[in-house]
């Protein structure tokens, strides 16, 4: 049970912080806001992959976790 509490923990917490590195990117590098082809990018890029990212340490934290 306490995998999937950390699998859960690690999709939220990533899909958070991809959110927030979106919304942070136009203003430290020039990005092009044309058309909200950017914000396509990152509802539907940069959002799950980091809620991806964020299941595998989550999974890779609660079996290491686990162990002890």
């Amino acid at each position: 049970m306490r995998i999937v509490l950390w699998l859960i923990g690690g999709f939220v917490l990533g899909a958070a912080l991809a959110l927030g590195f979106g919304i942070l990117l136009p203003y430290l590098t020039p990005v092009s806001l044309r058309e909200g082809a950017y914000a396509m990018n990152v509802a539907f890029f940069m959002i799950p992959a980091g809620a991806v990212l964020g299941t595998v340490v989550g999974l890779i934290i609660g079996l290491t976790r686990r162990q002890r």
